[in-house]
């Protein structure tokens, strides 16, 4: 796969960079990076993750981001709708949203900096309380799981306006493609590429074991409402509690406009990202068997 640039620019000049705080490490990653950024001769500024969307601006090429998934998707919602591209450090433990490892920056990095890289477009979810509530949007997923005292949740779920199906369990995910490889990933969801127009809707340890994870068009729309019976439930927006769903209220879920663009070295894509955090074995890049 050939590398692709930003429109415009076959470098990088300007960079912001965010560590995330307290993380093992970050001393040495972090004069490391200074010598890199120094010898490329880029342009950086550093920040604290509460500092990151007053420092993104004009004339900035892309945000290194140095932490887990967790810090990554901080600064998606940072810098969400900016076109700027995001460059991740892995300094946590799996980090999909990562793509390179503390130990490679010291090769690796110049080569992007000089304009050796790929740009990964990703969609984002859209989530509205109906009756003009509140509106959120998130890179990984949407979820609603049971309110403090219940065990378990129920979920009314309509897809393009058809009645789709009621979810009894521990909580309920409508994940994107992105998402796919996170919370969803584990409550047992499928891998989903980033080209894929799609949702996905994972229910988490389902009463039910009849209901599974279950892929509908991004175009179709989603909505989610409780059960009569319930008081109120969670709702999380990138793992992050935003508010509740209460009986009555209904959230629809859809594609935004804005997408987050994720920076990863030339030739590293979604799949051989995919074998290489999941540890999967069989053919190499090679191929055979």
């Amino acid at each position: 796969m050939a590398p692709s640039r930003v429109p415009g620019s076959r470098r990088l000049r300007k960079v912001v960079v965010c560590l995330r705080k307290g993380r093992p490490g970050n001393g040495g990653v972090a004069m490391v990076l200074k010598e890199i950024l120094r010898e490329s001769g880029v342009r950086a500024v550093w920040v604290m993750e509460n500092g990151l969307k007053r420092a993104v601006g004009r004339g900035v090429d892309a945000v290194v981001v140095g932490g887990g998934d967790g810090t990554m998707l901080h600064a998606a919602q940072a810098t969400m709708g900016s076109g700027i591209p995001l460059l991740g450090i892995n300094l946590g433990s799996l980090g999909f949203l990562t793509s390179v490892k503390a130990e490679e920056i010291g090769y690796v990095l110049p080569k992007i900096f000089s304009g050796q890289y790929g740009l990964s477009t990703r969609s984002v979810l859209s989530a509205k309380m109906e009756g003009g509530g509140r509106s959120w949007c998130a890179l990984n997923e949407i979820s609603v799981a049971p309110a403090p005292g219940s065990l378990m949740v129920r979920v009314g779920v309509k897809v393009g306006g058809e009645f789709f199906s009621e979810y009894h369990a521990d909580g309920l995910l409508v994940a994107s493609p992105t998402g796919s490889t996170a919370y969803s990933l584990s409550a047992g969801g499928p891998l989903v590429s980033p080209k894929v127009k799609a949702m996905v809707l994972t229910p988490v340890c389902a009463h039910a074991m009849a209901q599974r994870p279950v892929v509908v068009g991004e175009g179709e729309g989603v909505e989610l409402s409780l059960a009569p019976l319930e008081k109120a439930a969670l709702l999380r927006v990138d793992g992050v509690l935003a508010g509740k769903l209460t009986v009555g209220r209904k959230l629809r879920v859809t594609v935004a406009q804005p997408v987050v663009r994720l920076m990863h070295p030339a030739g590293v894509g979604f799949y051989g990202l995919a074998r290489q955090k999941l540890g999967w074995s069989g053919a190499t890049a090679r191929g055979g068997r």
